[in-house]
């Protein structure tokens, strides 16, 4: 269809823009001369119903400055634009026009500069005597490609990125640091007991084993040292191999953790670990299915099927009151007003809350529209939809419970809006969503069989430390044994480690003994302040799908009842099996305070608090899909509980920022600590990406390039620019500008000599 082009014509002052199907139109006047002569722009354009028929709007200078815009949806047809450029009251054709384009990754702006008397063109609008920005933006979404291929849909999908490197630059002119002293300091050549000190990874999850992968293709020696007895951090593959009957069939799993991935261009280094790290072919990808019309929603005691209700309750239209809560005379225990009602949740969420923050990205040049939206920094979602959009608070509890979790409104605002923005851009289709064949795990599997020093299990890091004795160019890890099952003594042990690139999730972090290591102030603010979200996910081994009998496949249910969300499986189907996909649920997917509401009775596997949560959800899973309980009993196999809040290892499933909190948290840990300098901090938190596997993998990137840059001596080829291949075979990353993240690092340099000074 090709890109939008534009012609001018001198001799009759007038300009044609020709604008391919689908792109968007908007075209903004600005004159720059007083009403001492009288100018005027005409825009011209066919009738998209009737070609032969025109439209035209004429704007005249009844005031300097921009005088009126106007918009052209996107059509399926091609069409020109004209634009006449007239002065005098006789209407005089400007003498001179001249273009100047800015394109975008799918937008182009062309300004049309103006000269009403003969001279030389304008060279920019503060020069012309009047002008015309046309913004045209392509609402058509790339062709889709195979998992992991995506391009960017919009400019906006790299909000987040982009916020990120704002945060990063706001802090920067906040430091009051002259930005000439960010430079490289003077090298440090270890003298011979250190040279051969390897760097130390904490940590063997998906941050640690990626890190590892990339020291390997430098030749950097590293220890893993993790404190669990397994590889995988928060991607865990649950298998039930209790039954014998189903011993040994594929698709006997649930994913504890990180579980679906939606094929976008944020992700792609996910998929590219997957792909091209790791060598996975497209039959290691499962399409999710994100919706099934049949799946259920249950609440206040009653249940609806999802497609239905759509098309009552949340259609946006009258509403049907499907849950009785309604607010009427005739029910006296509603507390929802009518007019609500009539919206529906998803309405008054998605496209009346949200909608319009998403919208600036599509009206507006993305600076504009990334400033728009921060001037929201301040609000969680609940209070916007307080303050701003005037809901009661009724209104609230109630659009949360449907849509999301119990307390899930007290996030920020604006870290909301700009996460849904990859996944619900205005101008592009829903993306694809896909799970791994054979579980999750295989990504870490794959990882862990890909790297040349395996990771050294048990070995929880109790303690860091600089080493006075070495001028501080050496760090002492403590790690303590006793719960390893393979040794008959508890052990405490330490190691001397050149560097340290830590991957523990930050609640861990906080609890080992940092006092012997510098951090900033914000460091340690940002360690104690932020806050990770508590996740449950029960799974239950059934004989049977007995849910595709009714109708369901893929798709999850929401519901008030203790088990807030049921997940069902889009992957499958089971050999020998009358299913379409497998047979096991993931009975409850829980977060916040719905997750702490059952986390209190996960004790252990048949723990007679197992067994109590157990019949909770069993019994839940009953009256939701309105089914004797003992028949679910009948089919019942295995079951087993995660809570990721109270696992020692983790202390939560991903970072949950609250309004304002990403600023103050993303500049401090993105910094190295340590008076030297050797303490990097990975992780999804560290990252823009939070809750993403591919915020791990990002946040491993910046901690090896922001060492090479800090500690150029480790390159074990000094021959060789060791920079340049990092860069080569990993690529640069859209999260972390290699110049911008050299010179964050001398600035912590610089921040710590400063506040030396006050000491």
């Amino acid at each position: 269809m090709g890109e939008p082009s534009v012609k001018v014509n001198d001799s009759d002052g007038s300009a044609v823009i020709t604008i391919p199907p689908g792109w968007k139109t908007e075209t903004v006047f600005t004159f720059n001369q007083t009403k001492n002569y009288r100018q005027g722009i005409s825009e011209t354009y066919p009738n998209e119903d009737d070609p032969d028929d025109e439209e035209l709007i004429y704007h005249l200078n009844d005031k300097v400055g921009e005088l009126g815009r106007s918009k052209i949806h996107p059509r399926k047809g091609k069409f020109d634009l004209r634009l006449r450029f007239r002065h005098e009251r006789s209407q005089e054709p400007s003498s001179k026009l001249s273009v100047l384009k800015a394109p975008g990754p799918d937008s182009i702006t062309y300004t049309i500069l103006s000269r009403d008397k003969p001279g030389s063109a304008a060279a920019d609008e503060s020069s012309s005597d009047m002008y015309v920005k046309v913004h045209l933006v392509n609402t058509t979404p790339p062709p889709k490609k195979g998992p992991g291929e995506a391009e960017p849909a919009h400019e906006s999908e790299l909000s987040a990125n982009k916020k990120g490197a704002q945060a990063l630059d706001d802090f920067s002119k906040d430091s009051g640091i002259d930005p000439a002293k960010l430079v490289p300091g003077p090298r440090y050549t270890p003298p011979a007991e250190l040279k051969d000190l390897p760097v130390a990874i904490i940590g063997a999850g998906a941050a640690g084993l990626y890190t590892a992968m990339i020291l390997d293709s430098l030749g950097i020696k590293y220890e893993i040292l993790e404190g669990s007895g397994r590889h995988g951090g928060r991607i865990l593959t649950h298998e039930f191999t209790n039954a014998s009957e189903l011993r040994g069939t594929p698709y006997q799993y649930f994913e504890c953790g990180a579980m679906r991935f939606p094929d976008i261009f944020l992700m792609r280094r996910t998929f590219d670990l997957a792909r091209n790290r790791l060598g996975m072919g497209n039959d290691k990808f499962i399409k999710v299915i994100m919706h099934s019309d049949k799946a259920i929603k249950h609440f206040n005691g009653i249940s609806a099927i999802q497609g239905e209700y759509s098309k009552t309750d949340d259609n946006g239209k009258t509403s049907a009151d499907t849950f009785k809560i309604g607010k009427s005379a005739k029910n006296k225990d509603g507390y929802i007003p009518q007019e609500y009602l009539d919206e529906g949740t998803s309405k008054l969420y998605n496209k009346d809350t949200l909608g319009p923050l998403r919208e600036y990205f599509v009206d507006t040049p993305f600076t504009d529209a990334f400033l728009k939206l921060m001037r929201h920094d301040n609000h969680s979602v609940r209070s916007y939809m307080r303050d701003a959009m005037g809901y009661p608070d009724s209104v609230i509890r109630w659009i949360e419970a449907m849509e999301w979790r119990t307390g899930g409104f007290d996030m920020s605002l604006t870290e909301s809006v700009i996460a849904s923005l990859s996944f619900d851009d205005p101008r592009s289709v829903k993306p694809d969503w896909y799970c791994f064949n054979g579980g999750t795990r295989i990504i870490t599997d794959g990882m862990l069989e890909k790297v040349k020093t395996k990771p050294k299990y048990y070995k929880r890091v109790t303690g860091i430390k600089e080493l006075a004795v070495h001028d501080n160019q050496a760090i002492e890890i403590r790690v303590d044994t006793q719960e390893d099952p393979r040794r008959q003594h508890p052990e405490r042990i330490s190691g001397k480690y050149s560097n340290v690139i830590s991957t523990l999730p930050l609640s861990v972090l906080r609890t080992v003994d940092l006092d012997g290591i510098y951090l900033s102030v914000g460091q340690k603010n940002a360690l104690r302040e932020l806050q990770y979200h508590p996740s449950i996910k029960i799974g239950i081994q059934f004989r049977t799908a007995w849910w595709e009998k009714m109708g369901i496949e893929g798709g999850q249910t929401y519901t008030d009842r203790p088990s807030r969300t049921i997940v069902y499986p889009s992957y499958g189907p089971i050999p020998g099996r009358d299913t379409k996909y497998s047979n096991v649920l993931i009975a409850a997917y829980n977060g916040l305070l719905d997750s702490q509401r059952l986390a209190v009775y996960m004790k252990g596997y048949n723990t007679p608090q197992e067994k109590i949560l157990l019949d909770i959800v069993m019994n839940d899973l009953a009256v939701v899909h309105q089914k004797p309980v003992s028949e679910l009993w009948d089919d019942y196999l295995d079951y087993f509980a995660w809570d990721w809040y109270g696992n020692t290892f983790s202390q939560g499933a991903f970072a949950w920022f609250g309004p304002g909190q990403f600023k103050e948290v993303y500049p401090h840990l993105t910094m190295p600590a340590g008076t030297k300098q050797r303490l990097f901090f990975a992780g999804d938190a560290i990252s823009t990406c939070h809750g993403w596997v591919v915020g791990a993998l990002n946040s491993a990137w910046r901690c090896v390039h922001d060492m090479l840059v800090a500690h150029p001596e480790l390159n074990p080829n000094p021959k060789e620019d060791i920079m340049a291949k990092f860069m080569k075979q990993w690529g640069e990353s859209e999260e972390w500008d290699d110049m911008k993240g050299a010179k964050h690092v001398y600035l912590g340099r610089e921040l710590f000599k400063r506040q030396q000074q006050l000491a």
